[in-house]
């Protein structure tokens, strides 16, 4: 076994390699990705903004997370449109030790237990941005705000730490906690396509 690890051609090797910077093998007809390292927020919020937007298009999800952005407007009128992003982890249990918020107040529009979390729907429209210029880069012939949102991921990157000085000699721990970003766009109209031409 070791003996044909070492016979063979660089390509090779990187392809039985795990995908180096992405959690989920880049396998997939006409796909698009992009990511974010180290970004300087929780990953409490990403992680429901992800749940969100899986499965919506590109476009869909960009239009989604702008409602939300409303929420940080000067105008009370303005505000009362924002759309609310369902909080799911950890929502009203106290007693479960888990991750999330414990207590989070529900919103109109039978979302159930929600928040506006802005920082969060920033980064992810800059993402999606980026994954859509990237799939203009790769290919002439697809419309990136129709491409779908196939797997969309948030993971605890490094936590930063920092300290403030206190009385006495003490110090109190003031870390940031950085999150690490990844998407990934599917072309699905290209088949569907080649299905009509078919019949």
């Amino acid at each position: 076994m070791m003996s044909n690890k070492r016979n063979m051609d660089r390509r090779t090797k990187r392809r039985q390699l795990p995908q180096r910077g992405y959690t989920q093998l880049l396998q997939g007809s006409r796909l698009a990705t992009a990511r974010a390292v180290n970004v300087d927020m929780h990953v409490k919020h990403c992680f429901e903004v992800a749940r969100a937007i899986k499965g919506m298009t590109a476009g869909r999800a960009v239009e989604y997370l702008n409602e939300v952005l409303l929420i940080d407007s000067d105008r009370a009128d303005i505000r009362r449109k924002a759309t609310a992003v369902p909080y799911r982890l950890g929502s009203g249990n106290k007693r479960r030790k888990r991750s999330g918020p414990s207590m989070v107040g529900h919103r109109k529009g039978k979302v159930g237990p929600g928040r506006y979390p802005v920082k969060a729907s920033r980064a992810f429209i800059k993402l999606i941005q980026s994954a859509m210029e990237n799939a203009r880069h790769q290919y002439d012939d697809v419309e990136p705000e129709d491409m779908e949102i196939t797997h969309v991921a948030a993971h605890r990157g490094q936590i930063r730490r920092g300290w403030i000085p206190r009385a006495r000699g003490r110090a109190t721990p003031s870390n940031h906690y950085q999150v690490n970003l990844e998407i990934f766009l599917e072309d699905f109209t290209a088949t569907d396509d080649e299905l009509e031409d078919d019949f």
